[in-house]
């Protein structure tokens, strides 16, 4: 993949991540999901992808579901702009299909390596979340216990989802 479309990868997923926090922060929570909406749309159809990556992306977002609502359903998290009591928000779920689209592409170079993923994972999964308490996209109390879990979600989540990729996309 050449290194144009790596840094289109990650810009249109960094803008889909952006318009989703600001977009709660001013009251619009749908806008970031049709942001990342467009960037899955522009992603599916200019990259090579096949039909077994664009399961993966879904998978992905069933997961990030999944774990975001166990978040909300145990009040880990409390999320701005949310519409339903009972599921995590579009733009979460919309975070993480999006995310989903980076791991093949401008995030392949961590394929492979566990150790890295597991680190990058447990560093920068916390920071996103805590960049997200900063624009006021999300709530949660800031502690060494809470930190320790999104760490170990987030670090124990990036192997997993490599692995997974390795099973469905890479070898079909």
């Amino acid at each position: 993949m050449s290194n144009l479309k790596r840094t289109i990868n990650i810009i249109g997923f960094q803008a889909g991540w952006w318009a989703c926090v600001l977009g709660v922060q001013k009251g619009y929570p749908y806008i970031g999901a049709g942001v990342m909406a467009l960037y899955l749309f522009v992603h599916l159809k200019y990259f090579k992808i096949n039909r077994f990556e664009i399961f993966f992306v879904i998978l992905v977002g069933i997961f990030g579901t999944v774990l975001e609502t166990i978040f909300l359903q145990s009040s880990f998290i409390k999320y701005k702009g949310i519409t339903s009591q009972y599921i995590a928000p579009i733009w979460i779920i919309a975070m993480w299909l999006g995310f989903s689209a980076t791991l093949n592409h401008s995030l392949s170079w961590l394929d492979g390596k566990w150790l890295l993923a597991f680190l990058g994972g447990a560093i920068f999964g916390p920071l996103s979340y805590l960049a997200g308490i900063k624009f006021g996209a999300i709530a949660f109390e800031v502690s060494v216990f809470s930190i320790a879990v999104l760490s170990s979600v987030w670090g124990l989540a990036m192997p997993l989802l490599y692995f997974l990729n390795k099973k469905i996309v890479c070898v079909n």
